[in-house]
C-alpha cells in the first residue's frame, strides 16, 4: 500500500477538512478526496460521512485511523533508521510511466538499477502521460518518466532521452519501402490517432500543425488506447500513423514500413519528472542520480 494515502486520510481525520488538508500537503481538494475514495475502495467501506461542515470518521473509519497511525508511525522510524544506515540503498520506488518509455526503455534500466540496489523496491503503473503527469503532481507516484511536458506548478523535471517520431504505413502501402515523406503528402490517407492524453498524439497534433495540418481535416479511422494497438491496426491495412521510433525498432520490416519525416522537425524528448518539495527520501534521489548517469545500448 503506498504509504502517502494512509498519511493523508490521518491528516482529514486529524483536521477534519478536506481544503485544510490539501493545503498542508501542498495538494489540490479533489486530489485528496481522490485518495480517500481510493482507500474506502480498497478497504469496501465508507470511512468518513459529513456532520454539518466538518468530516466525521465511521466505526470502520476510526479504526483505521488508529491502525494507520501505527503503520506510519512504524514505517517512518524503519526507513529512516534503514536509509541511514545504508545511504539510499533500502526503500521503495513508486515510478510512473507512459507507454514509450514504460515499454521500451525502462524494462532495461529497472534491470540495472536492481542490479545496482537489489534491496530497494519497484512498483510502476503504466498509464497516459497526462495520468502521470497528475499522479506525480497529487504525490501518489514518486517520480514519472512521461513522453511529453504539461506546465503544472507542482511538478519539475529535466530532460531525458530524446526521441524521433516516425510515419508507419503498412507493407503492402505505396509508401513501404521509402526512406521518408512530407505530412502535406499524407493529408489524405486514413489515419491512426493514440488516444487524447497520450504524449505522442500531443506530440504528433503539435507537428501538423507546424506544417498548417489541423487533426480535423485528417481523415481518422481510428483512436487507439496504446502504441501497441496503433501498430496492430497499421500492420492489418486499416491506415497510418506517427509513432515513436522506440515501438518500431524491433518490428520485422515485413511487418511495417517505417519512415522518416522530411521538412519538419520531428524530434521531441522523454522527461523525468517529480514533485516539486523541499526534500525526498534517499531512495527517490538514488534512482534521479542513477537515471542521469545510466547509458545502455538502446
Amino acid at each position: 500500500m503506498n504509504l502517502n494515502l494512509l498519511k493523508t486520510y490521518v491528516k482529514v481525520v486529524e483536521t477534519q477538512n478536506l481544503s485544510r488538508t490539501a493545503d498542508e500537503f501542498g495538494l489540490s481538494q479533489p486530489a485528496v478526496t481522490k485518495q480517500i475514495q481510493s482507500l474506502e475502495d480498497m478497504f469496501g467501506v465508507l470511512l468518513l460521512e459529513r456532520s454539518g461542515r466538518r468530516l466525521k470518521t465511521t466505526e470502520a473509519g476510526e479504526t483505521l485511523y488508529h491502525c494507520a497511525r501505527e503503520v506510519i508511525k512504524a514505517m517512518d522510524k524503519t526507513e529512516k533508521a534503514m536509509e541511514e544506515i545504508a545511504d539510499g540503498r533500502k526503500g521503495t520506488l513508486y515510478i510512473g510511466a507512459s507507454t514509450i518509455p514504460g515499454q521500451y526503455i525502462l524494462p532495461r534500466l529497472l534491470k540495472d538499477f536492481k542490479d545496482h540496489y537489489p534491496s530497494i523496491t519497484l512498483s510502476m503503473e503504466i498509464a497516459d502521460t497526462e495520468k502521470v503527469i497528475n499522479l506525480v503532481a497529487d504525490r501518489v507516484l514518486d517520480l514519472g518518466i512521461v513522453g511529453g511536458w504539461m506546465n503544472v506548478r507542482k511538478i519539475e523535471g529535466f530532460q531525458w532521452l530524446e526521441d524521433e517520431l516516425v510515419v508507419v504505413v503498412p507493407a503492402e502501402h505505396r509508401l513501404a519501402g521509402s526512406a521518408q515523406v512530407a505530412l502535406p503528402d499524407l493529408v489524405h490517407e486514413r489515419w491512426i490517432f493514440r488516444e487524447k492524453g497520450s504524449g505522442t498524439r500531443k506530440a504528433v497534433e503539435e507537428m501538423l500543425l507546424s506544417c498548417g495540418i489541423k487533426k480535423e481535416e485528417l481523415n481518422v479511422y481510428m483512436e487507439a488506447g496504446s502504441t501497441e494497438a496503433v501498430l496492430a491496426a497499421v500492420e492489418s491495412g486499416m491506415g497510418i500513423s506517427i509513432v515513436s521510433s522506440w515501438a518500431v525498432k524491433r518490428l520485422a520490416p515485413a511487418r511495417i514500413s517505417s519512415l522518416s519525416i522530411a521538412e519538419t522537425s520531428s524530434n521531441r524528448h522523454i522527461y523525468v519528472i517529480y514533485p516539486r518539495q523541499k526534500s525526498r527520501r534517499k531512495s527517490v534521489n538514488t534512482f534521479l542520480d542513477f537515471i542521469k548517469q545510466w547509458q545502455h545500448d538502446l
